[in-house]
């Protein structure tokens, strides 16, 4: 049985590791990363991460979206 590709969304608040959350679907994990972030008691950032762990977007609190980075942007 071969296993799925996951993507992964990482939390952290000043460089601590608060867990990593995975899915075989990106859409799945940027509704609950921003879900995630929304709640006004979550402190920190999380990144969603490619199936072989490479950053490809961050949430932007301040404009309430996901904010892909350059690499995925090229």
């Amino acid at each position: 049985m071969s296993k799925a590709a996951m993507f992964s969304i990482s939390a952290e608040d000043q460089g601590r590791d608060l867990g990593t959350v995975y899915s075989t679907s990106s859409d799945t994990l940027r509704d609950f990363g921003a879900a995630y972030m929304r709640d006004p008691k979550t402190r920190g950032e999380v990144t969603l991460k490619d199936p072989e762990g490479r950053a490809i977007a961050s949430f932007d609190v301040w404009q309430d979206k996901w904010a892909e980075t350059a690499e995925t942007i090229e």
